[in-house]
This record gives C-alpha cells, structure tokens and sequence, in this order.
C-alpha cells in the first residue's frame, strides 16, 4: 500500500466515480482503476460495488476511508512542519466547540490568529462532546472544547475554564427578579435545556424532565418569551444579546460546568495546532479576566 493508492481511493470515494477521479487527478482512468485493483487485493476485500452510475463504498471500503483520510492529512502535516522555517507557519487547524463559547471566542480567536498566521487555514465548526470526542479519536479534528469529560485512553484534556448556568426569565416575572435560583430548584419548574447541560445537572442531582429539550438558543429563548417554560444556558449564551431580548439571566447556583481543551492523544500536533491551543489559552485567560468565564 503506497500514498498514491490511497489519494486515488480517496479520490474516486469524493467524486463518486473512477472517470471523474481521473479527471481531477489528471491521469488516464485506466490508472486509477488499476491501482484500485492492486489496493483491493492487498487488503484483502472489495472497496467499491460497481454500476453504470459510479461506484459506492462497501463496508470495507467505509473502514479504509477514515483510515485513508488520517494518513493523507498526517503526511500533509508533516510536510508543513517541515517547511515551516524556510516559508512560515502554514497548514489547516480544525476546531470545534459548543455553540455557546464558539459565539465568545471564535471571532476574536480568528483576527488574532490569522494575524500572525496568516497562511494557516482554520476550519472552525460547532459540535457537542460526543461529537467532537468521536472526531478527536478520528483524528478528523485537531482540537475541541469539551465539556466534563472523564479521563481517556485516545483523548488528552486539559481543564481550561469554568462557566456558571443561567436560567432565562421573561423581564418582569418573579424569577427574574431573584439574585439567584438553587440548581435543585430546576426540577419544580418547566425547563428548557440543552441535551449536554441536562446530562451535567443529572449526574448531579439525579433525574430532570424538561418540558423541551433542545440545542438551538433561538428556538429555546422564543420558547421562554412565549411562556412554555424557562431556558437554562451556559453564561456565554448571553454573548447574543439580540437572540435573549426580553429575558433576564438569573444564576443556577450549583450548576457551574468545566470545558476542557482536547486533542487526540498518541500522535504527534502539528506546529499550527500547538500554536492554536497556545492562541486559546491566551484568549480564554482574557475572558475570565472579563468576568465572562470563571477560573478552574
């Protein structure tokens, strides 16, 4: 199995045809099909069923991709590495974080950043734990800010920040008018709450039926002002002032969460994702300084 053959099985599984690979690669399509041939028999098994329209993925074809995909992105980082002191910091960085802090961090993180990494490419994208977990393990993603996560064989963490719930009241109800609400209290009301933040609050006090549970800020402050029930939010939710006009944030006392900076453990980071990670501690200090995040 050499390079070659995987950025042509790579290929031909994007484009969804040998021809149209063939195409981009510019080289005959005879090529291709003759080193897919010679992949299929050195591991052992069909890669692509074959019809008049194209070809599709065959179970062991789906194994090979992720795997494919994870050598060619392993070999193009290394390469910027490399060249890195005679033409500067160069590569793609891919992170993820809940909607919430993405909303506080990303901008800012993105000016800095590009500044004085002009030439590194950031793909930046929203995501619960699981997901990025799942990604990080893959080695699809660089880096994530996850949230409370018990120590992992495939995944380094590093606590990095704490952040305090809030529950969103219309302005003018009774709640909104307390300094504070007990996050024991939260069950005696209807609640609307995140699937990751219900999780947290049920590891700790046991079982929470929310009237909604639902990801999106939208859907969930429209859903408060109309009366069914009240949001509870990470604190950095309220970074969208015009999504929560109206709605007044009232701390959950006892419902503070972790996030946790993680990246895949058991092979090497890139000099463009250490420099990110370095690039986030950096804004998130200046974060809590702002009273925005607690300290861990």
């Amino acid at each position: 199995m050499d390079l070659r053959q995987l950025r042509y099985f790579v290929s031909v599984a994007d484009s969804g045809s040998i021809s149209a690979a063939a195409v981009i690669l510019h080289v005959a399509q005879s090529a291709v099909s003759r080193q897919i041939l010679r992949l299929e028999d050195e591991v052992g098994g069909v890669l692509f069923q074959r019809s008049i329209t194209g070809v599709e993925l065959t179970e062991t074809g789906h194994v090979l991709l992720e795997r494919a995909r994870f050598i060619l992105r392993e070999i193009e980082s290394a390469t910027n590495d490399v060249s890195t002191y005679s033409r500067g910091m160069r590569g793609t960085v891919r992170m993820a974080a809940p909607a919430s802090a993405g909303r506080v961090l990303y901008v800012p993180l993105v000016q800095r950043f590009h500044a004085q990494f002009p030439q590194v490419q950031l793909e930046l994208s929203e995501g619960t734990t699981d997901e990025m977990l799942r990604s990080l393990a893959a080695g699809t993603l660089d880096l994530g800010l996850v949230t409370e996560v018990d120590p992992r064989e495939d995944v380094m963490l590093k606590p990095l920040l704490r952040e305090e719930a809030v529950l969103l009241a219309p302005v003018g109800n009774p709640l909104s008018k307390r300094k504070s609400i007990v996050a024991r209290d939260l069950p005696k009301l209807p609640i609307i709450i995140a699937p990751g933040l219900r999780r947290i609050f049920e590891e700790r006090y046991g079982a929470l039926r929310p009237v909604v549970q639902i990801h999106s800020s939208n859907p969930a402050a429209e859903l408060t002002r109309s009366g069914v029930g009240y949001a509870v939010v990470p604190k950095s939710a309220l970074s969208t002032p015009d999504v929560w006009r109206g709605l007044q944030g009232v701390p959950v006392r006892g419902l503070n969460t972790t996030r946790m900076m993680a990246w895949g453990k058991g092979r090497p980071a890139s000099l463009a994702a250490r420099a990110l990670r370095a690039a986030v501690e950096q804004l998130v200090c200046q974060r809590i300084e702002e009273k925005i995040f607690l300290p861990v």
